[in-house]
This record gives structure tokens, sequence and C-alpha cells, in this order.
């Protein structure tokens, strides 16, 4: 069969490429996501980029249809991306602007969503019926799969872990609220936590670089000694480990998959997260759920847009 498109259209970074259907990616372009971008802008950007792809391409790796994955609750039966958070977008038609651009079919899923489908398909929850893929990022998300069913929820939105406030008085969060896991666990809310409880002070190796301090600083700062990057780190271990908890508690899952880039600095730390996790579980150590990373690496979304395709074309 022939292979299909796939569209990772993320918060930094977006990978449009052309997957075979067991996975194997067969050719792909990946670019920075313009800053702050209008839909306009975003959709320009993915087809030139789409454009380049499709340069030279043998007519067997051509694909008739393309999976979309991008970050925010999305309605399917609208077709709609109700929110983008970072970009204050709000019920933008992205599917059916991205099909227009390419000139191909396109079937759409938020990034998390899509992240499920992958795991299910290809990766670590291949044959498990109960599971959730949680994304810590620059944002944070999650999805749901039970008997074997992706959960969109009512209007697509189920699954947000993100927005599960732990703090009432805690920072904002781009959703409006206070204390959601996302201000708390993200990419750039672990920057900004050094930040407020440095004072300011920068991060060692960080000043006079000319690039902005990230996340994994604040990890490898703390992995050196740096107390308050120790104290952040230590912070987040146990945010991450009560967001977790929520969770088993509410679906009562028999596998959290966790991916994202946050979650590769969070490795070591893993069994930390774990036990604070189990002491809030219901059930404590008794509690029969695995947690494990994604088997899929930061290629996770990507093959879920591939899934998302390869569904629409009857595979």
């Amino acid at each position: 069969m022939s292979p299909v498109g796939a569209i990772d259209f993320g918060g930094t970074k977006t990978v449009v490429a052309v997957v075979a259907r067991d996975g194997a990616v067969i050719r792909r372009i990946r670019f920075a996501t313009p800053v702050r971008p209008s839909p306009a802008q975003a959709v320009a950007a993915i087809a030139a980029a789409w454009r380049r792809l499709a340069e030279g391409l043998p007519d067997r790796d051509r694909p008739a249809q393309a999976g979309l994955a991008a970050p925010g609750p999305y309605d399917p039966r609208t077709g709609v991306l109700r929110r983008a958070f970072d970009w204050d977008w709000r019920d933008v038609p992205l599917a059916s602007m991205v099909a227009a651009a390419i000139g191909l079919p396109v079937a759409m899923d938020n990034d998390v969503h899509a992240c499920c489908l992958a795991e299910m398909r290809f990766g670590a929850a291949a044959g498990c019926r109960d599971f959730a893929w949680i994304q810590f990022s620059t944002g944070v998300g999650g999805g749901l799969v039970c008997d074997g069913r992706l959960v969109p929820g009512a209007s697509g939105m189920a699954g947000e872990v993100g927005h599960l406030v732990l703090e009432e008085d805690g920072p904002g969060c781009p959703c409006g609220r206070r204390g959601c896991v996302e201000a708390l666990c993200s990419g750039p809310a672990i920057v900004r936590r050094h930040a407020l409880r440095s004072g300011g002070r920068p991060l060692p190796g960080v000043e006079g670089r000319g690039a902005p301090a990230t996340a994994q600083d604040v990890f490898e700062a703390a992995a050196r000694g740096d107390p308050e990057a120790r104290e952040v780190v230590d912070a987040v271990v146990r945010d991450v480990g009560r967001a977790l908890a929520a969770v088993v508690n509410l679906v009562d899952p028999a596998l959290l998959v966790l991916g994202g880039g946050v979650t590769e600095s969070l490795q070591p730390r893993l069994a930390d997260i774990e036990t604070v996790m189990r002491e809030r579980v219901i059930g404590g150590g008794s509690r029969r759920v695995n947690l494990v990373r994604t088997a899929l690496g930061a290629d996770a979304a990507l093959l879920g847009a591939a899934t998302l395709a390869a569904a629409e074309g009857g595979a």
C-alpha cells in the first residue's frame, strides 16, 4: 500500500514527512514553527515545507492522504481546532486549511490524541486496552484509551491533564487559570520557576550564549548541584507525581506512557515520580499500573499523524 503524509505541527517545531504503513519514515523535513504565527502564516509554512518534501519523490512514495497532529483541543465533529493556547487561536478550521494548501485530504486530531494512536499501533501500549499517554513538553497534555478505544470526550477535550489545577494560587497558565499542571511542569514553566526561586540569577553556562534558558538547562544545573535548580526539579517531580495520581484515580489505566522533552530530562527521576504517584493513588502499591516512557521518542506525534491518515485511507 502507498505511504501516507504526516504533519506534526508543534509549538516550537514542525515536521512534515512521508511515512510507510509500517511506521518507517521515508522522508522528512523539520523546521522551526514561526513565532506566534497567525493560522494563515502557519499553514503557509507547512505548505512550503510540503512542496520541498514532495520534490523528486518517486510515484510509489507519493501519498494520497495526510494526517495532521496539532496542539490544543480539537473538535472532530466540526473539524475545528478550538484553542491553541500558545498563540491565542480560537475555532480555526486547520485541517481544511492545510488540505487546501497541500492538495490532499487531511485527517486531524490534537497532538496527544495522535500520540495515543501511535503508541497503541507501534509503541509501548501495543496490546494494552486501557492506558493514558501524557506529554510534558512546551505544554502538557494527555490522551486516554479505554477498552481499546481513544476517548475524545463530548467535545474532543478529554484527557486535558495539563489543566488540572494543583495550586489554586499558583502561577498563571496560558488557559487563563492559575496553578495548572502546565503552569508548573511544562518546559517554559520550569524555567520560570527557577528564575523566581533564584531571584533571576542566570543558570550556569547560559549567560552570554545568545539563547534563552531551557528546562534542560535547569535539569543539567540540578545534576551539577545548583541548589535552586535542585529545588525546582524536586518540586516538578512532586507535581508530576500528583498529576499522574489524579489520572490513575479517575480512569484506572493499566499503563501510563510519558512523552515529551521534559520527560526525557525527568528520566533519572521516574522512580521518584512513581513513588509520589503511588503515595496518592487509592490502593497505593497494590494498584496495578505501570509507568513507562514512550517507545517512539520524538516521533510519537508524527507517527500518530500517519496513523490518522492511514485510518482515513482504510488501512
